[in-house]
C-alpha cells in the first residue's frame, strides 16, 4: 500500500509540474526605442519619447538618467521618473528631463535607466530591471 501511495503522489506531482510548464508565458516588460532628444530653453532640459510594453493591470515605474559630456569635460545631466498603470501592450511616452547643473549641448549623450512592472497591491515589489546604455542624440 505504502509503495501504491508514493506512486500515485509521484505521478500526480510530475502531472502538476507539466502543467505548470504548459501555462502560458506572461509578456515581458520591455523599454525600447529611446529617442534622440531635443533641447529646450538653450539645453535647460530635453525632451523625447520612449516605448514600453507591459502587462495590463500591473504598476509599472520607469527612470531614466540622460548624461552628456559637455565643454572642458563637465558633465550635464537630469532625470525623468513615471508611473502608471498598464492598460496591457505597448505605450509610447514622452519624457523630459532638466539640467541639474549645466545645460545639455548638441551632439551625443547617454540614457541608462530602470523600470519595474508590479502587481498591484503585492509588497515588496520584486526586482526591476536595469536598461543597458543606450546613446542618443541631442539636438536643437
Amino acid at each position: 500500500m505504502r509503495r501504491t501511495t508514493r506512486a500515485v503522489t509521484a505521478a500526480a506531482f510530475a502531472a502538476g509540474i507539466g502543467l505548470v510548464a504548459a501555462a502560458p508565458a506572461q509578456a515581458a516588460m520591455e523599454i525600447y526605442d529611446i529617442s534622440d532628444a531635443t533641447r529646450i530653453a538653450e539645453g535647460a532640459a530635453l525632451e523625447g519619447t520612449y516605448t514600453v510594453t507591459c502587462t495590463a493591470g500591473t504598476d509599472v515605474f520607469v527612470s531614466l538618467t540622460v548624461t552628456q559630456r559637455v565643454s572642458d569635460g563637465r558633465i550635464a545631466n537630469g532625470s525623468y521618473f513615471e508611473q502608471w498603470t498598464c492598460e496591457g501592450g505597448e505605450v509610447t511616452l514622452d519624457y523630459q528631463t532638466v539640467a541639474y547643473n549645466m545645460a545639455f549641448d548638441e551632439g551625443p549623450a547617454v540614457v541608462s535607466g530602470f523600470i519595474q512592472e508590479c502587481q498591484p497591491l503585492t509588497q515588496p515589489c520584486g526586482p526591476g530591471t536595469n536598461l543597458p546604455l543606450v546613446v542618443i542624440q541631442v539636438a536643437d
